[in-house]
């Protein structure tokens, strides 16, 4: 990775130097600040710990990032608050790399011989017909149904076979006792 110091500005107010630097990172992500901070360290020829990244812009469409950095004269005149904001990023990567060496590790461990999930799995039952919600009306499949532009409704109905009207068993029991009287 190459580091170009694009500009440079004293701060004697807050006791700072005050960075804006062009960092060259071809054919990989944008750096983490954990990954920059010692090489921005380096090129600036300051520690790392009165050292503070404060931005970091990616360049669209290019592996180039621009990237503001404040060097403090003193550890006692870095602010708290981004010391402690640099621990807790720098503490998150820590923890994100270690679940991502983690995760592969889990995988090795499976023996060959397990079946699938898809085969573990119960079948499932068959769903029942939601109940229309508040609001939603049932609509009959009749209405479903509209013939297109052009065709009559009688044409529609000679194409779809009628279908017999389902017969409660009361009525079925009395229809089969009427046929064996008569």
């Amino acid at each position: 990775m190459k580091i170009e110091i694009t500009s440079e500005k004293d701060n004697p107010l807050r006791k700072r130097k005050e960075y804006w630097l062009s960092a060259d990172h071809a054919g990989k992500e944008t750096p983490s600040r954990q990954d920059l901070l010692p090489l921005v360290a380096k090129a600036l020829k300051s520690k790392e710990d009165v050292t503070v990244i404060e931005k970091i812009f990616s360049e669209r469409g290019s592996a180039r990032s621009r990237v503001k950095v404040m060097v403090y004269g003193d550890k006692k005149e870095v602010p708290r608050e981004k010391l402690e904001k640099q621990e807790r990023r720098a503490k998150k990567l820590l923890e994100k790399k270690q679940a991502a060496a983690a995760a592969p590790a889990k995988e090795e461990e499976k023996p060959a011989e397990e079946k699938p999930a898809e085969e573990e799995a119960p079948a499932k039952e068959p769903k029942e017909e939601a109940e229309p919600e508040a609001g939603e009306e049932e609509k009959p499949e009749e209405e479903e149904k509209k013939p297109e532009e052009g065709e009559s409704e009688d044409k529609k109905e000679e194409e779809t076979p009628a279908e017999e009207p389902k017969e409660e068993p009361e009525q079925k029991k009395e229809q089969e006792e009427k046929k064996e009287e008569g």
